[in-house]
């Protein structure tokens, strides 16, 4: 026999002695007196003594058993023989809730938390195995969690532990990995919950093991109030440590294009973040960089304090159109699944820009395709396309388009607002330059609409920009914003040759809205906005209070902003701000589906699929749903970090590869963990046991038998029963 709380052993056994203690005490409150009129009683008793005194005595031990009754049903007593079933519960049902997120994998020395954890496993089941009374077994890993909503079932679920299932677990231990997940246990402990009740003749015992991070438990009155109601289910809530410190850890966190990828042959911008989840500074940090499998030059961090996060921009080419790839490492440390980060792009070989161009000569237009597409060897990666305005009642070619841009245009019908407005809230980028063609009214009352239009501001009349004779600002003055970024170190002699002579002021009235999606990008010297940004939908307007070309007009010259020597610089930077929602990457995390669909014109209905780090390739047929045009290319959730590769045959061409980046949540790899006390302080008032894993071993003789508790109830009901009809009978009571 074993008991779940030995600890109230040593605290109770001592009160047994109470009852024993109290009848002396009260023997010595007693005072004799001599009466007599008391002999005639006293002889009576004297004939009568033996059969009292026993009276007494039964009495005496009944009020002592009953104490030692709850004293053994408290401390949960565990009887482990075949007289068991005869006294206890019938079954014993172990739950196992095992964690496999990937900071299982941290790792020391010899071992790593995972493998102490499947060892701790098969320490259970021995012991359960030992045992001659009936057990049962549920294994669940916190990964299958996620998914059990969508029919996915334990690896081990309400089994009767027999041979046959014991190698039925050696066998899925020995294969068992870390999923790659970031699953905690929250969602572990309500997938328990959800289990059917224990019967009347069961014994349920609950062992979570996990590392315990912090991350992972910061939930703390979700976490108390859903593992009380699983202890309150249970007989027994044993929690295993399979970590003993907080190493420290590196891991990427980022690795995409800083504004969305650009075309073949055009330098693209991208940003690499690292996150130091130790507790000192990491410094010379290097990260490799591969392209398509060639080394790149590698990034250099000098120093990432602790607990932060750092960014290093780096430039890369992609020189053909296609498929391309990106890989981040840093050095080995104790957690290696988070040290790689991935990327993965079709790269186009240009992007088409709609330019709109409303100007009496054509000239608005003439000089942003100049400034986007010059021609010759340059790949700007740009193809402006300008056309009138009729060209947008083409609505369902609108799509197909980077960014829209509108050049001085008078005015718009209902439908080509309609289909500009979709356009934008769908992600797009539109892009509106004023000028002496604009329909005032017009403006404000279709795009701006009262706030809620494409138009950030409502416009007043052209305005003049008077001359400062004490002039010693600019007549431009931009912000910090990234499409002025080549102003940067250079702003005095670039932005000091910028004349404004005429721009549309914005009514009086109008103040910046409070909820952030407008903002001003640069202003005029006289303090009025000259570039105004706006979110709108998925995608954002951007509108230059200004007539593009430098061109005379009926007012004379509105400005030479297009003269400027880095206006090119400045177009591109813009275009690609406007576009960047359209030139987008898919973007997946381990576990996500990496669905998407292909035209059934023009792909044939079979798909390949590379897994990442492995030889395992599926085969994908594909067939349309519902007289569909579209195939749905579904390979299941991603399961696996890297680069998954489709490849993809299209029906007049050749086999086509398409990848798709995976990388692993960011956050899982901080190993900060609870230790015995930081669990105490954040699972206040849940009766449960703790044990570290590297402590456990064969001898621990807890985990299987048939519980007396119930038992022992039963039984000191019926003590109290007798010992409250002896105590009756033992005292003096008038006759009625």
């Amino acid at each position: 026999m074993s008991f779940l709380f030995q600890s109230l052993l040593t605290i109770g056994l001592p009160l047994i002695a109470l009852p024993l203690v109290i009848h002396l005490i009260n023997l010595r409150r007693h005072r004799r007196v001599e009466w007599a009129a008391m002999e005639f009683l006293l002889e009576s008793q004297r004939r009568n003594k033996k059969w009292i005194v026993l009276r007494q005595l039964l009495l005496l031990l009944l009020r002592t058993a009953a104490v030692a009754l709850v004293v053994f049903m408290l401390a949960g007593p565990i009887l482990r023989s075949s007289w068991g079933r005869l006294l206890g519960q019938g079954t014993t049902h172990h739950l196992i809730l095992l964690d496999d997120s990937y900071s299982m994998a941290d790792r020391w020395g010899q071992t790593h938390a995972l493998k102490e954890a499947k060892r701790v496993v098969s320490q259970l089941v021995d012991q359960a195995m030992a045992r001659s009374e009936p057990q049962k077994l549920t294994l669940l890993r916190f990964s299958q969690t996620a998914h059990l909503s969508a029919g996915a079932e334990f690896d081990l679920g309400d089994r009767s532990l027999d041979r046959q299932l014991a190698d039925e677990i050696e066998s899925l231990l020995g294969k068992l990995q870390v999923s790659e997940t970031d699953a905690g246990p929250l969602e572990a402990i309500q997938a328990a919950l959800g289990l059917p009740e224990p019967t009347e003749d069961e014994a349920r015992i609950v062992t979570i093991i996990s590392d315990f991070r912090n991350h992972q438990w910061e939930k703390e009155t979700e976490v108390r109030q859903l593992l009380g109601q699983l202890r309150e289910q249970s007989a027994r809530l044993h929690l295993v440590q399979c970590v003993e410190e907080s190493r420290p850890n590196l891991a990427v966190t980022r690795l995409e294009p800083e504004a969305g990828i650009r075309a073949a042959g055009v330098e693209t911008w991208f940003q690499l973040k690292v996150a130091n989840y130790g507790d000192q500074p990491a410094a010379a940090v290097t990260v490799g960089v591969t392209q398509d499998g060639h080394q790149l030059p590698a990034v250099l961090f000098d120093e990432i304090p602790p607990g932060e996060e750092v960014t290093r921009r780096f430039r890369v080419t992609f020189p053909t159109a296609g498929a391309h790839q990106l890989q981040a490492s840093l050095e080995s440390d104790s957690l290696e699944i988070d040290n790689v980060g991935y990327f993965a792009c079709q790269v186009p070989g240009e992007f088409p820009i709609l330019l709109v161009d409303g100007s009496r000569e054509g000239d608005d237009g003439f000089f942003l395709r100049t400034a986007l597409n010059p021609g010759g060897t340059s790949k700007p990666g740009w193809n402006p396309q300008v056309e009138s305005p009729s060209f947008l009642r083409k609505h369902d070619q609108l799509k197909k388009f980077a960014a829209i841009c509108l050049l001085d245009v008078a005015r718009l019908d209902e439908t080509e607002v309609a289909a500009l407005e979709q356009y934008v809230e769908q992600g797009g980028g539109l892009g509106i330059f004023l000028g002496p063609q604009v329909h005032r009214p017009f403006y404000n009352e279709r795009l701006y609409r009262d706030g809620v239009g494409l138009l950030p501001a409502p416009l007043d009349v052209p305005s003049q920009m008077l001359d400062d004779a004490d002039r010693t600002k600019p007549d431009v003055e931009v912000s910090e914003h990234p499409v002025f970024r080549v102003f940067a170190g250079q702003r005095n002699s670039f932005l000091s040759v910028i004349d404004v002579h005429f721009y549309y002021a914005i009514d009086p009235d109008w103040r910046l809205p409070t909820s952030g999606e407008t903002s001003i990008l640069a202003s005029l010297r006289n303090g009025a906005p000259f570039i105004v940004d706006r979110q709108f939908g998925k995608g954002r307007v951007v509108v230059q209070f200004c007539k593009l070309s430098p061109q005379s007009t009926d007012l004379g010259v509105w400005s030479n902003w297009s003269l400027n020597p880095v206006f090119p610089v400045y177009a591109n930077e813009l275009v690609g701000y406007l576009s960047s929602t359209r030139r987008q990457f898919d973007h997946h995390q381990v576990g996500d589906s990496l669905e998407f669909e292909l035209p059934v014109a023009d792909y044939q209905p079979e798909v390949r699929v590379k897994i990442p780090r492995t030889h395992e390739s599926r085969t994908l047929s594909l067939t349309p749903q519902d007289d569909s045009s579209t195939y749905t290319v579904n390979p299941g959730r991603s399961e696996r970090s890297g680069i998954w590769q489709f490849q993809l045959q299209p029906r007049d061409g050749k086999p086509e590869q398409r990848p798709l980046a995976v990388n692993v949540p960011a956050g899982e790899g901080d190993l900060h963990h609870l230790d015995r006390d930081g669990l105490a302080e954040r699972l206040k008032g849940i009766d449960y046991e703790f044990s570290l894993a590297t402590q456990m071993n064969a001898s621990d003789d807890q985990l299987a038998g048939f519980r007396l508790s119930d038992t022992l109830l039963y039984l000191l009901l019926a003590v109290l029963v007798v010992e409250q009809w002896l105590a009756y009978r033992t005292s003096y009571h008038a006759r009625v």
